[in-house]
């Protein structure tokens, strides 16, 4: 026999949890953020 368990969520968690796992949900937009390579510059 299984110890089955139901949890019961408002709409909101729902909605955050589909995000997070990406369930039901498309990309709509997404920013990349580039920060200078100090490497690129050094003098060796």
């Amino acid at each position: 026999m299984h110890d089955a368990r139901i949890v019961l969520i408002g709409g909101e968690k729902l909605a955050m949890l589909m995000i997070d796992h990406g369930l039901g949900v498309t990309l709509e937009a997404s920013y990349e953020v580039k920060r200078i390579d100090s490497d690129y510059f050094s003098e060796e």
